[in-house]
C-alpha cells in the first residue's frame, strides 16, 4: 500500500476512534429515545421516550441525577423544548387525534395550555429568546399521506388565528438572539438548510449536498449551525459556520445519529439510532 494512502487511513482510524471514546450515552435501555432538547441553562436534559408504551415528554436532571416523566398521556408527544427562562416546556402531540402544540411547566405541576388548534398538524415548536409569539412547523395539507410543511411564526397566543407563513419548510429554529431562523427545505429535490430573517425574508441555502441536510440548530453563540446530514451513507452529525462555509463531520458512527442540540456547556446531544426500535441519547464536545 502507498504510504500516503497508509497515512489517510490511519487517520481516518484515528479520527473515528476519537469521536466514539469522546462520546458519553445519556440514556439507555432497549426503546426510543429521541428528540434531545437541552434547557437553556444546561442541566435538564427533555427528550421524548415511548418507553411507557406511547412516546411522552421526559426531563433528565444533571443536579439530581433523576428522569421525571413530565406527560402521561396515551398518545405520542414530541419534540419537547424549552422556555428562556427554563420555567416551561413546550411540545408537539396527537393527543386531539391531528397534532397540535401543548406547554407545561418544566415539573409538569401547571397542567397543559393547548397554543394551537388548527386542524392540520403542527409540530417542532419553539419560542424567540423574548418569548414574543411562537415558531413551529405546520402541514400545508390535510392529508397525512403527502406532508408539505411550512415554516410559521405566531407573535402572540393562541398561535392558530394569528399564524403567518414565512417559508415552504420543516424544523425551524431561532438563532440564540432570535433575529434569524434556520429551518429544512425540500425545494431543492432533497433536504437542505437555509436561513432566513424573522420576517421570512433574505431566504439563503447553506447545503448543497445531493444526499440529505437535517436537524439543524444553532449554537448558543449563533455562530455555528450543527446538523445531521446523509452525505456518507448514513446520518451522523456535522457543524458549520452560520453563513454554511467551514462543514465537517463530527460523528464517524454507522449507526443513525440524528437530532442534534448545543448546549451551552459545551456539549452536542444527539439522537443514536441502535435498531428500527431502539434509540438513546448521546453526547459529545461540540467544536471551539
Amino acid at each position: 500500500m502507498p504510504i500516503l494512502r497508509l497515512l489517510l487511513c490511519l487517520c481516518a482510524v484515528a479520527l473515528v476512534a476519537f469521536a466514539q471514546e469522546d462520546r458519553t450515552q445519556i440514556t439507555t435501555g432497549t426503546y426510543r429515545d429521541v428528540d434531545p432538547m437541552i434547557s437553556p441553562d444546561g442541566n435538564s436534559l427533555a427528550f421524548a421516550s415511548n418507553r411507557t408504551g406511547h412516546f411522552n415528554i421526559f426531563v433528565f436532571s444533571y443536579k439530581t441525577s433523576g428522569t421525571l416523566q413530565l406527560t402521561q398521556s396515551d398518545k405520542d408527544d414530541r419534540y419537547p423544548n424549552w422556555s428562556a427562562d427554563g420555567r416551561k416546556v413546550v411540545f408537539g402531540s396527537n393527543r386531539t387525534g391531528k397534532g397540535d402544540i401543548y406547554e407545561t411547566s418544566n415539573d409538569g405541576s401547571s397542567g397543559f395550555l393547548q397554543l394551537t388548534d388548527a386542524p392540520l398538524l403542527e409540530e417542532y415548536p419553539n419560542y424567540p429568546s423574548d418569548r414574543r409569539g411562537l415558531l413551529y412547523a405546520r402541514d400545508s395539507t390535510k392529508s397525512g399521506f403527502t406532508q408539505k410543511m411550512q415554516v410559521i411564526l405566531s407573535d402572540s397566543l393562541p398561535a392558530s388565528s394569528n399564524a403567518v407563513v414565512l417559508a415552504e419548510g420543516d424544523q425551524p429554529r431561532f438563532s440564540p438572539n432570535g433575529s434569524r431562523i434556520v429551518f429544512v427545505s425540500h425545494r431543492t429535490k432533497n433536504d437542505d438548510i437555509w436561513t432566513m430573517t424573522r420576517e421570512g425574508s433574505s431566504q439563503t441555502q447553506l447545503t448543497t449536498d445531493d444526499k440529505d441536510d437535517t436537524d439543524p440548530y444553532y449554537s448558543p453563540n449563533g455562530s455555528k449551525i450543527v446538523f445531521s446530514s446523509k452525505r456518507t451513507g448514513n446520518y451522523d452529525i456535522w457543524v458549520m459556520d452560520s453563513d454554511g462555509g467551514n462543514q465537517r463531520q463530527l460523528t464517524f458512527d454507522q449507526a443513525d445519529e440524528i437530532q442534534p442540540c448545543w448546549s451551552v456547556g459545551g456539549y452536542i446531544y444527539y439522537t443514536h439510532q441502535v435498531s428500527e426500535t431502539a434509540s438513546n441519547i448521546y453526547r459529545i464536545k461540540a467544536p471551539k
